[in-house]
């Protein structure tokens, strides 16, 4: 029996059908187009994951610039506990002649607004001032506590201005990472599917070869036995199955290898059972051939991202430079503290009484408030900011390079790409060719040999020039899409 276009799109079927109903047990089976993995693979690789995650980062960041230049409110609560108090000279080494020393206490006192005339405050100090004479006395209490608000605001700072512009760049730069990861993983899950579905069509091929080549070998083996043809053909009869079973089998190694790689490209657990809806023909009928002429460097992302990262190098030194200029911050500040000789004494009234029966009520905290202006002037840094500069410019110049560089390597890119994809269209032509030919020759000698008017030799070897050809026209199909993949990127196709 001879084998037709139709039998071969029958027996592939069933082959796929059975390559994957090994596989379904428990899980569903999902089914997928080239269009469907590729949508699949936007939405679960970790690689596009990451690009979006890298999105909302940079959103973070520019967050994070933005309001380095709005108020800011800090808080602090210090409890301090002088376990050894300050010391300093006693009254009488502050005023060292004692004969003035009344009244250098009471010039003293009034001129802090103490003593309000009132003598006996300084009373009571001249006489300790002549009491004390070298001993050491303390002003400072056991435990001191204080809490205090300050709100902050930058009034000015070239590091701010220039870090806020650099912000679009930023941004632009993360948007464009994500296109290139996205138009990556088109690439691969594209030519994995590519490889994956090929494999599984030569597979298929092979196995409707199988079958024919066993019905060939079970007629042989009934004519030998009526003695009609010698036992010479019934052995390259079975010399094909042999080889046949062994390309079968490495091929089922290909397909499984090939089925793997495509569903980690596309984010897929291996355990997962999936059909390839896609057949090489409809894939490559799919196909423009149309050979681009021209080519433009800025259609590829790359040429954007290089761009967008001399742009950002030339903020980084705007904003290095802006380091010689001084900045200037407004603040305000209002706090509380309380000192005691007991910490629980921090936190209760005390209660004062009076000769004459008064008394007064008084809480331990004192608060006060403050508000300013903070200029910081930069004078000298023995040249770190000249270096860091120089550093950023002499990146910049890199990058610029690298962009000029990848100008010419695109270009070179695109026309080896265009020239694979060309001598492809030509190979998969004349595979066609090829094939048509192998196919009428094996029907004629099958059909001579079954007669008994055809030599074996000559149907073993037209059969293994049909599968060799089978195979091939697998071979440049798939090799006219991966070209054709290879030709979109290097164009920027998006």
């Amino acid at each position: 029996m001879v084998k037709t276009k139709g039998m071969r799109k029958i027996l592939l079927s069933i082959f796929i059908g059975a390559f994957v109903s090994s596989f379904a047990e428990d899980k569903p089976i999902k089914t997928f187009t080239l269009k469907e993995a590729v949508a699949f693979a936007l939405d679960n690789n970790t690689n596009v994951k990451n690009a979006k995650l890298g999105i909302d980062e940079t959103k973070a960041r520019n967050l994070e610039i933005i309001t380095q230049g709005l108020p800011q409110i800090t808080s602090s609560i210090d409890y301090t506990y002088n376990f050894k108090k300050p010391e300093m000279p006693g009254l009488s080494k502050i005023f060292s002649d004692t004969s003035q020393a009344s009244t250098k206490i009471y010039s003293y006192l009034a001129s802090q607004g103490i003593a309000n005339g009132d003598y006996t405050i300084y009373n009571i100090l001249t006489q300790a001032a002549n009491n004390s004479k070298d001993q050491k006395i303390t002003f400072a209490l056991s435990h001191n506590l204080a809490a205090s608000m300050q709100l902050t605001q930058l009034i000015f700072d070239g590091r701010y201005v220039f870090g806020i512009k650099a912000t679009k760049d930023l941004m632009r730069n993360a948007r464009l990472s994500h296109q290139m990861s996205e138009q990556d993983i088109r690439y691969t899950v594209t030519k994995a599917y590519y490889q994956a579905q090929a494999s599984q069509e030569a597979n298929g091929m092979l196995q409707g070869n199988l079958k024919l080549v066993d019905k060939l070998l079970n007629d042989t083996r009934a004519i030998f036995k009526e003695g009609l043809i010698e036992e010479l053909d019934v052995n390259r009869l079975e010399l094909i199955q042999t080889t046949l079973q062994s390309q079968i089998n490495v091929q089922n190694n290909m397909a499984e290898v090939a089925l793997a790689n495509l569903k980690y490209q596309m984010g897929l657990s291996f355990d997962e059972n999936i059909i390839l809806k896609d057949n090489l023909d409809e894939l490559k009928a799919a196909v423009v051939q149309d050979l681009p002429a021209q080519f433009d460097v800025t259609q590829r992302i790359e040429y954007d991202m290089l761009e967008t990262a001399v742009r950002l190098q030339g903020w980084d030194i705007n904003q290095k430079k802006a380091q010689y200029f001084p900045s200037l911050f407004g603040f305000v500040n209002y706090g509380w503290s309380a000192q005691g000789d007991n910490f629980s004494k921090l936190f209760k009234k005390e209660t004062t009484y009076y000769p004459d029966g008064d008394s007064r009520s008084r809480s331990p905290w004192y608060d006060q408030g403050l508000l300013g202006l903070s200029l910081k002037i930069p004078i000298f840094d023995s040249g770190l900011k000249y270096a860091q500069i120089k550093q950023t410019k002499i990146q910049q110049l890199k990058t610029k390079n690298s962009l000029e560089n990848f100008k010419n390597a695109s270009q070179l890119q695109f026309i080896a790409a265009r020239s694979a994809f060309y001598a492809a269209i030509t190979e998969d032509q004349n595979s066609k060719k090829a094939l048509d030919l192998s196919e009428k020759i094996f029907k004629t000698n099958t059909i001579k040999f079954t007669e008994g008017v055809g030599s074996s030799f000559e149907l073993v070897q037209s059969q293994t020039d049909f599968s060799t050809n089978e195979i091939k026209r697998v071979q440049s199909a798939l090799n006219l899409l991966n070209t054709k993949a290879d030709l979109d990127k290097a164009m920027g196709v998006k």
